[in-house]
Formats: structure tokens, sequence, C-alpha cells
């Protein structure tokens, strides 16, 4: 683990560990969503045309369930009839949820603090479906994936922001969108860590206009002239004179392998695949995926 560059023992505390595991669940059964959601329904008064009957608090509640179960809708009704009995609400119908559901826009949903945090950028493929490998690979029918893009915390493995694109757009143009709605978001970024699909001028150019410092795997023949871009030039002139080994313990590159840890997290929780038909709900579920993953990294810090 010291060679990836984690310095810390690894010495799990099973007790410690097993009492997290037990709050990521309880967190998705909280009914402290309850007051607010009634506040909502009572400020119909003041509404124009139809009442609201369900508050965008229940939605998120039955949408974020949904996402760490992965119960059908019909079934999701069911579910909660008896547990809306008891507090007095009646249930949405199937059709209710799933429209109000995917229509729900979902965030990473990360509390902004003051530490400045390094972070690693990366991508990863979503499969579209589960279902038609035999046709895939007797009739050659190609089904494409989806691509999600992330900007992540190396030391609490939060994912700051995050795009989802088909599988033909490129890392790179990404990166700085990435960076800007982090910031956005209110987070503080000292160093962004990438692989070398990241390293162009542009996001080397980039990163030193935000005042971020940016350290992307670089090319061993690379030049060693500016050519527009002296941050990189450098970089590659101080790798070629202490050796690449030495120049990434200095710059802490190492860490980079925390994203790819991420993404083993985040599929082994909510799966490798959509179940959703169009492009923008695929992009909804991803989202709300993240939301829930992020809920359950919080839970267990």
């Amino acid at each position: 683990m010291a060679e990836m560059g984690w310095d810390r023992q690894y010495n799990r505390h099973w007790d410690e560990y097993n009492q997290r595991l037990v709050e990521r669940g309880r967190i998705f059964w909280d009914l402290s969503w309850v007051p607010k959601h009634l506040d909502e329904i009572g400020s119909n008064e003041k509404k124009r045309g139809r009442p609201r009957l369900y508050g965008d608090a229940l939605i998120s509640y039955v949408s974020r369930v949904r996402t760490v179960t992965g119960i059908p809708f019909r079934m999701l009704e069911g579910l909660f009839k008896p547990v809306f009995d008891l507090i007095g609400i009646e249930v949405p119908s199937y059709p209710t949820l799933w429209r109000r559901c995917t229509s729900l826009e979902a965030a990473a949903g990360i509390k902004a603090t003051a530490r400045k945090r390094n972070v690693a950028v990366d991508s990863t493929g979503i499969k579209v479906t589960v279902r038609g490998g035999w046709m895939r690979e007797k009739w050659k029918v190609h089904k494409g994936w989806l691509k999600l893009h992330i900007l992540s915390d190396v030391e609490t493995n939060e994912i700051l922001a995050f795009v989802a694109t088909d599988e033909r757009s490129s890392d790179a143009k990404h990166l700085l969108a990435l960076v800007d709605a982090a910031l956005a978001a209110g987070h503080g970024i000292a160093k962004v860590l990438a692989d070398g699909a990241y390293d162009t001028r542009k996001n080397w150019n980039g990163m030193r206009e935000r005042k971020i410092e940016f350290i992307a795997h670089i090319r061993k023949n690379a030049s060693t002239t500016s050519r527009g871009c002296t941050v990189r030039s450098a970089h590659v002139r101080e790798r070629n004179a202490i050796g690449e080994d030495e120049w990434r313990k200095r710059y802490g590159y190492n860490m980079r392998w925390k994203v790819e840890s991420v993404f083993s997290d985040l599929k082994r929780m909510f799966g490798e695949s959509v179940s959703s038909k169009t492009f923008e709900n695929m992009v909804a579920e991803i989202s709300r995926s993240i939301e829930c993953f992020n809920m359950m990294k919080a839970a267990g810090m």
C-alpha cells in the first residue's frame, strides 16, 4: 500500500466498521423528512392551480430507497403503504412515483468545507442494458454504453462533481468543467491528479489560471520545450532529472489510484448498468446513485 502512496497502517477495527455499515442502512429509513413534507403540503393555500399532494421531500425519500434497493415501482408502492399508513400519509400510486422520481433533480450532495481537497479525475463505462448478449455476438448489434466522468476526493472517496456522456466523448475535454462544477459548489481544490488521457495544454493552462496544482501522467518522450505550456515543460524537465518514481512521490501522484476504488465501490453498491431506456432518465438514474453513494460515504466517516 505504501508503494501506491497510502502510508497508513491497514488495521481495521471491525466493531467500528460494522457500526458504520449499520449507520449507512439507517440513514435511508430516517423519517426526519416528514415535517418538511407536511410544510410543503401546507403551502398549497398560496399555490395557484391544482393542490400539491406529495412534496419533494417525500419523493426524494422514496427515490433514495428505490436507488439503494432496486425495487420496481409497483412493489415500491406496496412496500411504502403500511409505512405511510402509520404516519398518516397516503402512499402515491406507482405511476406517480415513476413520474416524480424520474423528473427529480439529483446532485452530488456533498457539503462544502473550508478544507482544501486533493482530487482525482477519471472515467468509467456504464452498461445501458444487461440483456441481448447473444444478439450482439451473433448479429453484431452495437448497443453502446454510457461514460461516467467523475472528480473525487482522494481522502474521503466522495464524488464532488460528475457528468455522464456517451462512449464517444473523450476524457480530456471534461476536466475543466468538472473542476468548475466543484468550485461552484463551494469546494476548495488544492491539487488535481489525472492519467495520461488528460495531458493536454488546455488542461495544464486551465489549472494554472484557476491556481490549482495539476499533476498528470506525461509520456516518456514528451518534449522539454514549452510550446505554449510552461508548467508542463517544467514538470517534464524535472521528471527527466530526478526519475519517474521520485517525481511521482514528490507530487503525490501515486494517490491517483483512489479514483479507481471509487468506481469499484460505486459499481458494487449500485451495479454496472442502468435500467432506464432514455438517455435523460439514464443520467438521472446515475445521478441518484451518486447522491446515495455520497450519503453512504459521509455516514461511514
